[in-house]
């Protein structure tokens, strides 16, 4: 094809609209997954298979939960943050179905049963995230499904989830974007900035390059897998003055957990893509450059007009280094007194990973935002 055809055809492609509802179609795991992959993932993640449905998308699969769709329809959206699953909210879900909500919850791509359908090192560019929540939106609540009552009340984000929902709200405001609008946002431990591990920094400045390293040379790519595990020791609230983490024995099996998911523990297999799936959202949402971007477009959502304006809460725990508080509140506090739509809380005693940490204490935080 020649450059003038393929730039026609490109042309072509972003112009024409996508219909995702009518793209949706639920596939069976094995549909997926070889038995052999199937099998490591259940090994690796201690579980039994997919807690529920599996969707094929504009980009691949995408494993998604839905609760308390029979006694509900304000649905809340639930985002996880890179390295985890779906799996991370399941007390909140039983908080917010408790108090009223229903709520979809899905794993990223790479992350638990969701799979890129290509190459798995891939670009995990805000473009694919907002599509991605997209087709499974688009999907539960289609008009001939059980789900189709639902409306959307609100997304709760958690750290790398919470950019999913900015960049989600920033498409979703676009002139002609299918007249979708999100009322109100929660961030919880918000990406705008980052204190990242080693690798992660180099990765940064020659992303490219570590891309094929981690593909193609083994000892490379577990260097991930031994960030993430490294990055834990800051993502949990550590008391200074005891010298002891706060919630010790939490962190202490979120580190076994990974230790196995990542193949550290002899006899099991690693899972097959979360590495990557780790290197694609490091290399290209939470790329150190591009952080300012989302800061940008999230003070872009905050003056959205009255007719697209989402009202945004910010939990952000008082001993979160990963996301560093101390550097940071009162940047978030001046951009609260300059805007009416914004709303920070620190949530005293918890740290980056607050939702593993005590999510009781999260839903009590978060629940009189939603309900009001």
């Amino acid at each position: 094809m020649t450059l003038i055809k393929k730039f026609i055809f490109s042309i072509f492609i972003l112009s024409t609209p996508y219909n995702s509802k009518a793209a949706m179609t639920t596939v069976e795991p094995l549909n997926v997954f070889s038995s052999e992959t199937l099998l490591q993932i259940n090994e690796a993640s201690s579980t039994s298979g997919p807690d529920h449905s599996i969707i094929k998308g504009r980009h691949g699969y995408t494993h998604y939960v839905v609760d308390g769709y029979s006694t509900s329809r304000k649905l809340v959206i639930l985002s996880h943050g890179i390295g985890t699953s779906q799996r991370m909210y399941q007390g909140l879900v039983n908080h917010l179905v408790d108090n009223g909500f229903s709520t979809l919850r899905y794993d990223f791509f790479g992350h638990g049963y969701s799979k890129y359908d290509g190459d798995m090192w891939f670009d995990y560019t805000p473009d694919v995230f907002v599509d991605q929540l997209e087709d499974v939106l688009d999907h539960v609540t289609a008009g001939d499904g059980k789900y189709k009552e639902q409306c959307l009340t609100a997304i709760v984000g958690h750290s790398t989830g919470g950019l999913v929902a900015i960049h989600t709200a920033d498409r979703w405001a676009m002139e002609g974007a299918n007249e979708r609008a999100i009322p109100k946002i929660v961030h919880l431990s918000p990406a705008l900035w980052a204190n990242k591990p080693f690798v992660a920094k180099v990765a940064d400045k020659i992303p490219r390059l570590m891309t094929v390293l981690f593909k193609h040379i083994k000892l490379v790519k577990n260097l991930i897998g031994k960030a993430y595990i490294e990055n834990m020791d800051s993502a949990f609230a550590f008391d200074e003055s005891t010298g002891k983490y706060i919630y010790d024995t939490i962190k202490r099996s979120a580190t076994s957990e990974n230790e196995r998911l990542f193949g550290f523990v002899k006899g099991v297999n690693e899972h097959p893509f979360l590495a990557a799936g780790i290197a694609g959202i490091n290399n290209h949402i939470l790329r150190g450059d591009l952080l300012s971007g989302h800061r940008e477009t999230f003070l872009k959502v905050l003056k959205k007009s009255e007719g697209q304006k989402t009202d945004t809460l910010v939990v952000w725990g008082s001993l979160d280094c990963t996301v560093p508080i101390k550097d940071h509140v009162e940047t978030m506090r001046k951009w609260e007194m300059d805007h009416d739509s914004l709303k920070l809380t620190v949530a005293d005693g918890l740290g980056h990973e607050l939702l593993f940490e005590n999510s009781d204490m999260v839903a009590d935080l978060i629940l009189p935002f939603l309900q009001g």
